[in-house]
């Protein structure tokens, strides 16, 4: 029993460090579609292999329309009808042109693969082949465009070998990078090429048999972890109780990361006289929005299924979340301004110089530091819902935020610390100008925060 509630705990460790650190699976996350274009230029024809890979979020939303009679079980019949429906929508998205004519692309062979990939979601892995006869002439010039998912992020890649053919010029590799969108890079934070032009010219080595095809080889998931945890059968009140205060723990280490507030939780206790229980109140709130965004979109990813782009939503709430925090800088700097303008004019200082935190202000922070859901706790919900298990997965996702909140209170708490020192040994004219200082933070974490969001929509 003792091992088994131990595996829990390093299983759960690894369900969150995993899901939170996807750069080795999809280089931009778990809610990227990427493309892989191989071009193929033959004696007598064009072909070109093309890869699509969905990380889990997209592949959670396209599984209705793979399972088209709804039952949750996808049969070969099913997978090969979607496979073939998927890879004639993909090649109209596809433009090539040799010799300034445009060729038409007819798609030869289509296979659809469903791989694990973390928090028990799948991957799906889609290889198409397409074909296109060139015109008769001893050298070509061809240009080839790939139009397929413009509005979502991910890896895009263009490669072009010869198959008894030469090429003279391309401005695209003849080795794709991501070995076909099966091992991404880790010095290369992303890829977006969605174009080539190349010339070749007749005669040439041939290409080896299967050298360039669109493999459906192993993915680059690694599943199996929440169905050892949420799903396996022995869930046990005392397994589920490690599992929560490991989702605790990885949620406070989580917190400490980049983002969540952290910033303007500390320069507004910096400029005010709050004390341990408004950190407990700021700490509590942000869970409380944490939890909540993260259920708003999973409700929307339940409910749009393939008519959002979730990724498309994070920009916005950044830009929100940077509009609030600007608002509230810019009201608090004016404000203590105007307070050592009162004490200048009248010789004593304003009565509310740095008044404890408002309620206002607390849902201004609330909302700031807790309106971006995490990725890896959206993820485990609908892992835990795509197996049933949804209650539990809720459970997860609220501890989780509970200990980003520890998190947050255990840095609020550093802060009102240092206030308390700091105003004992500083000359009370810098003391003075805390508040001011602090309010100016807010407005340039604001700033930040605000023309990040606008540079992402």
């Amino acid at each position: 029993m003792r091992g088994k509630r131990l595996g829990a705990i390093l299983g759960l460790t690894t369900v969150f460090l995993a899901v939170g650190s996807t750069a080795s699976a999809h280089p931009l996350g778990n809610f990227t579609i990427n493309t892989s274009a191989g071009i193929v230029l033959g004696v007598d024809r064009v072909s070109i292999d093309y890869v699509v890979d969905m990380a889990e979020i997209p592949t959670f939303q396209e599984r209705p329309r793979i399972d088209a009679d709804g039952d949750g079980a996808l049969s070969s019949d099913e997978t090969s009808t979607y496979a073939a429906e998927t890879c004639r929508t993909l090649g109209r998205g596809l433009a090539l042109r040799v010799d300034r004519r445009t060729a038409a692309i007819d798609p030869q062979a289509a296979s659809v693969r469903l791989l694990e990939g973390q928090a028990g979601l799948s991957t799906l892995r889609l290889s198409c082949r397409f074909v296109a006869a060139p015109i008769a002439a001893p050298s070509h010039d061809l240009r080839f465009r790939d139009g397929n998912y413009p509005d979502r992020i991910g890896w895009h890649e263009v490669t072009a070998v010869g198959d008894g053919t030469t090429i003279v010029r391309s401005d695209v590799p003849a080795t794709s990078p991501s070995d076909r969108l099966r091992s991404y890079p880790k010095d290369v934070p992303t890829s977006d090429v969605r174009a080539a032009e190349v010339r070749y010219r007749l005669g040439g080595s041939a290409l080896a048999t299967g050298a360039h095809e669109a493999s459906t080889g192993p993915g680059s998931g690694n599943g199996g972890l929440l169905a050892d945890l949420i799903a396996r059968p022995d869930q046990s009140a005392g397994v589920i109780a490690l599992m929560i205060a490991v989702a605790i723990g990885v949620g406070a280490v989580h917190a400490l990361g980049p983002g969540h507030g952290k910033s303007l939780i500390g320069a507004y206790l910096a400029g005010n006289g709050g004390t341990m229980r408004h950190v407990v109140g700021v700490g509590a709130a942000v869970s409380v929005m944490h939890t909540a965004s993260v259920l708003g979109l999973g409700m929307l990813v339940l409910s749009a299924e393939r008519v959002l782009s979730p990724e498309r939503v994070y920009p916005w709430l950044g830009l929100a979340s940077g509009l609030v925090a600007l608002g509230l800088g810019a009201a608090l700097l004016v404000s203590r301004i105007h307070a050592i303008s009162h004490e200048r004019r009248h010789g004593h200082a304003h009565p509310h110089p740095s008044a404890p935190l408002s309620r206002r202000g607390l849902v201004a922070l609330a909302f700031s530091g807790g309106i971006l859901p995490s990725p890896s706790a959206l993820v485990v919900l609908l892992g835990s819902v795509s197996i049933g298990r949804t209650a539990l997965g809720l459970v997860l996702i609220t501890a989780f935020s509970l200990g980003l909140a520890a998190s947050l209170v255990g840095v609020g708490a550093v802060v009102i610390r240092g206030r308390a020192v700091a105003s004992h040994r500083l000359p009370a004219r810098v003391v003075r100008l805390v508040p001011v200082a602090s309010a100016a933070s807010i407005v340039i974490v604001g700033m930040v925060l605000t023309t990040r969001g606008l540079l992402q929509l």
